[in-house]
């Protein structure tokens, strides 16, 4: 792939992370906008950023289940959602820049995350944009509201020295590691498809997850009695001639890895004389 002068949109996020770092060891010239860096794709114009060879439409109001499936932020998700379509698709429409949307196995749920996904979908496809989707990324992310399970899960195992599921871990998910899914993504940039499919089988219930997680960390792991989400959408346009690399085993212990210095840096800061608690 020739050098390139690429947008990524939502380039401090978890994937934003990893596509960035690989962009710019293959030589192309990167810029990263994310509202955790300052920039509100949703009010910020865009203007400036006309000119570059190819946009990564990452940005989008997500989170794990915690977040995506809770009633008191239906609202924010659509209306953030919403703004973020209107504002990026007309910016792309105007300046007919080549763009990728990264889209979700959930789209079509009856979520709001789920509902703007599809919204997104139909008018990449209405400007001839390339669709890339995706089923449960996962790394490393700081704990929050937002974070996904498995890093969650690491979290609880290395604080609380065991593992306590609010549900009772039937529900099945389909796992691939961030690094994983930016090889797919860049590979498929120069692919001659619209759309592709981009996961990691097989199914593996959340149990499955936690007891691997117990097994590394040598916890105990205990079930709940609420029923987890579960959807089951089957990957129909698998990525050719791409097979990821990194197990889910493999992909735990990175993150374990990553949690560890964490928690480290975090009580080196509780400790120093300048740091700040709370």
């Amino acid at each position: 792939m020739a050098a390139e002068k690429n947008l990524v949109l939502g380039g401090a996020g978890l994937i934003g992370r990893a596509l960035c770092s690989k962009l710019e060891s293959l030589g192309h010239a990167v810029t990263s906008l994310d509202l955790r860096t300052g920039f509100d794709v949703r009010k910020d114009s865009l203007e400036p950023y006309s000119g570059f060879d190819f946009v990564w439409f990452l940005a989008w109001d997500v989170g794990g289940s915690k977040y995506l499936m809770n009633p008191d932020y239906q609202h924010e998700i659509l209306l953030s959602n919403v703004k973020i379509c209107e504002k990026v698709f007309d910016f792309l429409h105007r300046t007919k820049t080549q763009f990728l949307f990264t889209t979700s196995q959930l789209s079509g749920s009856d979520i709001a995350y789920g509902i703007t996904k599809m919204l997104g979908e139909h008018w990449t496809y209405q400007l001839g944009g390339k669709l890339a989707r995706l089923w449960n990324v996962y790394g490393w992310e700081v704990p929050g509201i937002r974070s996904h399970v498995i890093p969650d899960l690491v979290m609880m195992a290395l604080r609380e020295r065991a593992i306590c599921l609010q549900t009772t871990g039937q529900e099945r998910r389909q796992f691939i590691f961030d690094a994983d899914c930016t090889d797919a993504l860049v590979q498929f940039r120069k692919a001659n498809s619209d759309s592709a499919d981009i996961t990691a089988p097989p199914w593996v219930t959340i149990e499955q997850v936690a007891n691997e997680i117990g097994r590394q960390l040598n916890v105990p792991v205990s079930r709940g009695k609420t029923i987890g989400y579960d959807r089951i959408v089957n990957p129909e346009k698998p990525r050719i001639g791409w097979l990821p690399e990194i197990t889910l085993e493999e992909g735990i212990s990175r993150v374990i890895s990553e949690a560890k210095q964490f928690i480290l840096s975090g009580d080196a800061q509780a400790r120093s004389p300048d740091g700040l608690v709370g």
